[in-house]
């Protein structure tokens, strides 16, 4: 019983219809994306998230069947799975390319972990079109619209950047306008 609560809980379901839970983030998420620019194009981003000790504390009660303190096997199946009900808030990822938002064609849990008794989350997106971010400005950040998780800023930055073309990018950290998100980044690329 105790399982299905948590479940539904990260589920959001019917907790999110609670203005009173809307108010203010019950769950918060250091968040940030790793980008391997090795051509000019994207099309594939990595997203990254490091969930707060409580709330990977109710995951590990809820999947650590032998109570390890990792996910190993079926339990790290069963949590992907649970954490697939974020899909339908886009995982709160936010994209846009030269100011207009876009929708990743595909977002797949790539791994789940535990490390130092927090739930580390690996996101692969792909995106519909490449982006050629040597003519483009590609926009990325985090955001929850319903307030309800706070995807915060980690202290090393919003986004990693790696690959042979990384060090002709500029990352610009721009303020959001939006009370949901802590910030964006403007991600382009001067040509080699």
């Amino acid at each position: 019983m105790i399982r299905r609560l948590i479940m539904s809980l990260l589920a959001l379901g019917a907790v999110w219809q609670s203005t009173a839970v809307m108010a203010h983030p019950h769950i918060w998420v250091d968040s940030y994306y790793r980008v391997v620019v090795n051509q000019p194009t994207l099309q594939t981003l990595e997203a990254n998230w490091e969930f707060d000790l409580f709330s990977s504390l109710d995951m590990l009660m809820a999947f650590d069947t032998n109570a390890d303190g990792v996910f190993q096997g079926q339990e790290k199946a069963e949590a992907a799975v649970a954490m697939t009900n974020l899909a339908q808030y886009g995982y709160f990822l936010r994209i846009q390319v030269d100011g207009e938002e876009i929708a990743p064609a595909q977002v797949s849990i790539v791994d789940l972990a535990i490390s130092d008794q927090k739930l580390q989350v690996k996101l692969g997106i792909e995106l519909a079109e490449p982006v050629n971010i040597q003519q483009q400005t590609l926009r990325i950040g985090f955001g929850d619209k319903e307030n309800y998780f706070a995807m915060v800023i980690p202290d090393a930055g919003l986004i990693q950047l790696t690959g042979v073309l990384a060090e002709t990018c500029t990352p610009t950290l721009v303020d959001a306008e939006e009370i949901y998100m802590e910030g964006w980044i403007d991600l382009h690329c001067d040509r080699g």
